[in-house]
């Protein structure tokens, strides 16, 4: 199955979610990295950070062994039952170390692990040139001079040593290879142990996507010729390399251990990637993701030769991995175990245990090794040296922002644990403060799920670490989600007012929220006319505020100005929206070449592939435009007015199931009279009365006061062989609406059948 990730895609946070079952706002792995209070440096986001139990705590809890290696923000190892080696580790193995070096602190568990496998384990120094050039087309004498240079000890210039990787991507594959291979050794040395649970991370897919992903063929003009000559099959052949990888750990598993492959997103190929943004630009890398990542199952407890067709998210990966090994669930899950991918015998054998409430109240508290020491420390550098390299983060490394007080709620109850065993000391937070984007990230997990004052909260709290103009802009969707205007328009303007790059669209948006706000016209005038200056300078933008203030004004020009502010910029979406809202899906046809163009150079435009859908089934082209909807719905699958759109298109291909199910999607996130009329439509052409007339009663309770709700529920009560209560309802329904000719014809057949038992219910309009 496609495995569907959530916004933002940022690895801790959708690792953390697989291990833990619950999202950032839970977990609290919200960040690449975070500010040492000791020290002032930048560190990467630890395990200390994370505020509930991972599988390897409810493990060790229930008395089932474990094992994991280089899990994401697994650093400092925790005391297990089993063996857990961190996200540090390739650090620690990338170049030789001096005879009888010791282990960093934390790396592992317990400390008698490491030095057993270490003999085991390669450099970059062992790394072949054949085993390079399997991968990047490179001469003997490039793959020698870029060893050299991932051997040699960092820098007393940090700049120039974080930024060496990205300058030189040959190095950066070295030590990518270099690393999984590690990695590879160890998850086969401890698969071989028999354990409940052996898991291990890979990193290298990622990144090298990261650093070559545009070099793939077909080549785009972000790959200059020579790095396409080079680099053109480096993600594919990786492909290759880690696949045969995976052999030693599978043979060394055994034929009875149940396999599960996942990863957290996917990555744009071919003509779906960003054609003007280089996949390490900072702070952009996620731009290359894509949202539907790799499920597999195999082995004794998977279902043989299914491809699922619910649809299996990030949530559902711990609730699986709890059911395959016999333990419940928590209440604090959202996900569920996919029941679907489990072999029947098993499921008869085992039924799903009832959830328990949670984790956090059985069991120990959580125990993490202790701490510190150089060797950590240069390993933490060189993991954000590389996250730097690849884009996911940027700034000075030497350097911090403005930052606050660690989350509240701190790691309850995690304790430090000496090498020998100990508690040494109880830790009462994560002795890390955070940065922007770990309360951006928060704001932009809880604005997917519409808790806007949740993400507001963060936002604040983002502004107090750094002002910049996303955090304004997520502000004011936040306040607008709440209904609060004034508060949604001010922190735009504020944003405006204080930090440089807020983009001037901004002001478009104002003039829209003022015109739906009791303040209307006047205060939309007052916003442009305040904005001007900003406004004249992009091009069509003042086109765009023109053409709402006409419309507000019921002027007959505004479409005309709508297609010039589109005309400079068809990426502008407002202005798209509303012109297709005057001039309807058969007339707006003309749109179409806007919005193709447009989506060929931003492909990520949800609101774009719905509006190209409801164009192409009004023309009479329902498959193309169900192609269309169904990306609206992947982009966004909490957009009702996307799921019910979809809903209609397979409605009237006469896929009935698969419109039920959209519209019930559609009708889960926001109930509707409409949505609910629609829903019990589609259930009656499946037969099943039952699900229609709740339906239809719920649009009525919902407020829906035509005759429509009082006809569908007489229709499905009849075909439920409810003749005598039909027959009440739609008299009923004729006190109200005396002239309905839909209910006068219904009680007429309902009459007749009533006097002839036996006879086939009638249809509105039909004239039985």
């Amino acid at each position: 199955a496609p495995l569907r990730s959530y916004d933002p895609m940022i690895s801790p946070l959708l690792w953390t979610t697989m291990v833990t079952g619950v999202g950032p706002d839970l977990h609290g792995v919200a960040d690449f990295q975070a500010i040492d209070d000791a020290t002032g440096k930048r560190v990467p986001i630890t395990g200390r950070f994370r505020k509930v139990k991972a599988l390897w705590n409810i493990l060790s809890d229930a008395g089932r062994s474990s094992a994991f290696v280089a899990w994401w923000a697994s650093y400092p190892a925790e005391k297990v039952n089993g063996v857990q080696v961190s996200n540090l580790v390739v650090y620690e193995t990338l170049r030789p170390k001096p005879a009888g070096s010791r282990l960093p602190p934390g790396i592992a568990f317990p400390d008698d692990y490491f030095p057993r496998i270490r003999p085991a384990l390669h450099t970059a120094a062992d790394l072949t040139f054949e085993e390079m050039r399997a991968i990047l087309r490179i001469d003997r004498d490039e793959f020698e001079a870029a060893r050299r240079e991932v051997l040699a000890p960092p820098t007393s210039d940090e700049e120039s040593a974080n930024r060496r990787i990205v300058q030189h991507p040959v190095p950066l594959a070295i030590s990518i290879l270099t690393g999984s291979k590690n990695y590879a050794t160890i998850a086969a040395d401890l698969a071989a142990g028999r354990r409940d649970l052996t898991a291990v991370y890979f990193e290298g897919i990622d990144m090298m996507g990261h650093r070559f992903q545009h070099c793939l063929p077909p080549r785009l003009a972000l790959c200059p010729d020579a790095d396409f000559a080079r680099y053109r099959d480096a993600v594919t052949s990786f492909y290759v390399v880690q696949d045969r990888l995976l052999g030693p750990i599978l043979e060394a598993a055994g034929s009875g251990a149940t396999v599960l492959l996942v990863s957290d997103h996917g990555f744009k190929t071919g003509a779906g990637r960003p054609v003007d943004l280089l996949p390490f630009t900072t702070q952009q890398p996620v731009e290359w993701h894509d949202e539907d990542g790799v499920f597999i199952l195999s082995g004794p407890g998977a279902r043989r030769g299914v491809r699922l067709t619910g649809r299996a998210t990030l949530f559902d990966i711990a609730p699986t991995i709890l059911y395959l090994l016999g333990l419940p669930a928590s209440r604090q899950m959202p996900g569920h175990p996919l029941l679907e991918a489990i072999d029947p015998g098993l499921q008869r054998a085992h039924p799903p245990r009832p959830p328990v409430a949670s984790y956090e109240t059985l069991g120990g508290p959580r125990e993490a090794v202790a701490t510190g020491g150089p060797g950590a420390e240069e390993a933490e550098q060189e993991l954000l040296a590389n996250l730097r390299a690849l884009g996911y983060i940027g700034g000075d490394p030497g350097s911090s922002p403005a930052v606050g007080a660690a989350p509240a709620g701190g790691s309850p109850g995690l304790r430090t644990v000496a090498p020998g065993g100990a508690a040494a000391s109880v830790s009462t937070g994560p002795g890390a403060a955070t940065q922007v984007f770990y309360h951006r990230n928060l704001a932009t997990y809880f604005l997917k799920q519409q808790a806007y004052a949740k993400a507001a909260e963060q936002l604040l709290l983002a502004n107090e670490r750094q002002r910049l103009p996303k955090n304004y802009q997520m502000l004011a969707e936040a306040y607008s989600g709440m209904g609060r205007t004034d508060e949604a328009i001010a922190a735009l303007e504020r944003g405006l007012k204080e930090v440089e790059g807020m983009d001037p669209e901004s002001v478009l948006w104002m003039v829209q929220i003022r015109l739906a706000s009791p303040s209307g016209r006047t205060a939309a005038l007052g916003v442009a006319r305040r904005w001007a200056s900003v406004t004249a300078a992009r091009p069509g933008l003042d086109d765009a505020i023109a053409a709402l203030l006409a419309e507000n004004g019921g002027d007959p020009g505004a479409a005309a100005l709508y297609r010039r502010a589109l005309a400079a910029d068809p990426t502008r979406v407002i202005a798209a929206q509303r012109l297709y809202a005057l001039e309807g899906a058969r007339e707006g046809a003309g749109l179409e070449p806007i919005l193709r163009g447009a989506l060929a150079k931003d492909p990520r435009i949800d609101e774009y592939h719905n509006l190209l859908g409801a164009i192409l089934a009004s023309t009479g082209r329902e498959r193309e435009a169900l192609a269309e909807l169904r990306r609206a719905t992947d982009l966004d699958p909490d957009n009702p007015r996307f799921a019910a759109n979809l809903g209609a298109t397979l409605a009237r291909l006469g896929r009935w199931e698969e419109a039920a199910a959209a519209y019930e999607r559609a009708a889960a996130i926001e109930p509707s009279p409409a949505t609910f009329m629609k829903l019990g439509s589609v259930y009656r052409r499946l037969a099943r009365p039952e699900k229609a007339l709740a339906c239809f009663e719920r649009a009525r309770d919902l407020g829906e006061g035509g005759s429509g709700p009082v006809l569908g529920i007489a229709l499905a009560q009849a075909e439920m062989h409810r003749l005598p209560e039909a027959l009440a309802t739609v008299r009923l329904g004729l006190e109200r609406h005396p002239d309905d000719r839909a209910l006068r014809e219904l009680e007429d057949d309902l009459v007749r059948r009533t006097r002839t038992p036996g006879s086939a219910p009638g249809r509105p309009g039909s004239g039985r």
